[in-house]
């Protein structure tokens, strides 16, 4: 008797463990779709779409150019944002461009975002170093900007010597840093003047 009570508890247990596992797994589940309906909140399916075309179509591109991969999936995207329009006004009255280029622009801005902030930075160092320039903060760093802005000069004067006309340009940028660093100097020199 006693066998046959361990035979039903040990089903017992088995049965209260596949209630478990498949608990789990409809938790799961929900939290998948919430994570999903989320996703979906935050990133509308079009991107989704418009991703999976783009990169279809980018191993397409990067077949024939190789070297451009961004080039590439931007072309893609824009490509396929083009014919996206034109399809939706084929079999639709209305067309929202709103939308089909803020789905381009999901893709678009964290593509390129690298490249922007790389101009961001090389243009707010120039900015700085410009303003650097014309206000050193003491004597001895003015000095040191100027030695090294005349060495910079005398090195791209002595380089182009047999070509200046050709690198006019790059003689008058080393002239102008020199120029606002004897503008700085001179209001080290005398803080009043102002030219």
């Amino acid at each position: 008797m006693s066998g046959i009570y361990e035979y039903f508890q040990k089903i017992q247990i088995q049965i209260i463990e596949i209630k478990d596992s498949l608990i789990q797994i409809k938790q799961s589940w929900e939290s998948l779709q919430k994570a999903w309906d989320l996703f979906f909140t935050i990133v509308p399916w079009e991107v989704l779409l418009l991703l999976i075309f783009s990169v279809i179509l980018l191993s397409i591109f990067n077949s024939i150019s190789p070297s451009s991969p961004k080039l590439n999936l931007t072309f893609a995207v824009v490509l396929l944002s083009f014919l996206w329009s034109y399809f939706w006004g084929l079999f639709s009255e209305s067309v929202s461009y709103t939308k089909v280029i803020w789905t381009s622009l999901y893709i678009l801005i964290p593509l390129h975002f690298f490249g922007i902030l790389q101009i961001a930075i090389q243009y707010s160092k120039k900015v700085y170093w410009n303003r650097r320039r014309i206000q050193p903060r003491d004597w001895d760093s003015a000095l040191h900007q100027l030695s090294q802005d005349y060495h910079e000069l005398m090195s791209k004067a002595h380089l182009f010597h047999a070509s200046i006309e050709e690198n006019r340009s790059g003689i008058l940028e080393g002239i102008h840093r020199m120029e606002k660093t004897i503008l700085g100097l001179k209001t080290l020199t005398n803080p009043n003047q102002k030219e």
